[in-house]
């Protein structure tokens, strides 16, 4: 199971005074992310994983479905399945 927490992709970003902090992730996969959410016709911000006041932890626990390292490991499975 992948999480956000132990992914080196997660940024954790404060802008000015906010009291919280903004998550995104910095995978240099984009064009996953972004053919996702074109295809799921989401229209929330690419990338964006949450808001939270706590530092140390990112707001979500496990990865989104639009997540590369998702896709990474689904492709590894099916590569070891067809040898």
């Amino acid at each position: 199971m992948i999480r956000c927490n132990e992914c080196d992709y997660c940024a954790r970003i404060k802008r000015g005074n906010n009291t919280r902090y903004q998550y995104m992730c910095q995978h240099p996969d984009y064009e996953h992310i972004f053919k996702y959410f074109e295809k799921h016709r989401m229209v929330k911000m690419p990338r964006f994983l949450g808001f939270s006041k706590n530092p140390i932890n990112a707001p979500i626990k496990t990865s989104p479905a639009w997540c590369p390292l998702k896709k990474e490991a689904a492709d590894d499975r099916a590569e070891t399945q067809n040898i």
